[in-house]
């Protein structure tokens, strides 16, 4: 059977402007022994920044406006002990933060903060592309179903530092088809028409 979709090269060049890099935006850090200062730069309107707890139950949460510097003091002497994360999702990544509450102390876990970079999709003339980067080295899902099926025509698992697959639909019939990216605990999805 011929092979449905072309497979594209994996690459190592993906464009730095293209993909802001969320370790330099955010910053997090205890003031007090129960406080956290979060600060986040050249904020645009909309992204979030969230607390949760280990059971993702959500403890703080704000839609930020856009804003050269944002900064936010959080007091957590009355939360209960146990291990909670800093979500700051900007319009190109998501950075995560673990800190734990022990008594009279807050501390952030040394090395544990993981960046999820968004994909980058490229459509045009039947052809998607699409690019991730993947500095933590998350393991990367790309999956491409045909409109209302949950059978996969392709699918591949990833985790090397700058990810890029070019699919081509050209051949395939008119239609719309679906590519589905898993990286770390985080799903995209994007719609290609045919």
């Amino acid at each position: 059977m011929k092979k449905l979709l072309k497979l594209g090269l994996l690459s190592v060049a993906l464009a730095s402007s293209v993909i802001a890099n969320a370790s330099n935006k955010v910053k997090v850090e205890v003031l007090a022994s129960n406080e956290l200062s979060i600060t986040m730069s050249e904020v645009v309107e909309g992204e979030v920044l969230s607390i949760t707890n280990k059971k993702g139950k959500l403890v703080f949460s704000e839609i930020l406006s856009a804003t050269s510097s944002y900064t936010k003091t959080l007091d957590f002497s009355k939360l209960t002990q146990g291990v909670y994360y800093v979500k700051a999702e900007t319009e190109s990544a998501v950075k995560v933060t673990p800190f734990i509450i022990v008594p009279d102390q807050v501390k952030i876990i040394k090395g544990a903060t993981k960046t999820y970079n968004a994909p980058v999709f490229k459509v045009e003339n039947g052809i998607a592309e699409v690019s991730i980067d993947n500095k933590d080295l998350h393991d990367v899902s790309i999956t491409v179903y045909a409109k209302n099926s949950s059978i996969p025509l392709e699918e591949v698992r990833l985790n090397t530092p700058k990810i890029t697959k070019t699919y081509n639909f050209e051949s395939l019939p008119v239609s719309e088809y679906k590519i589905v990216i898993y990286q770390g605990d985080y799903s995209y999805v994007k719609t290609v028409k045919r």
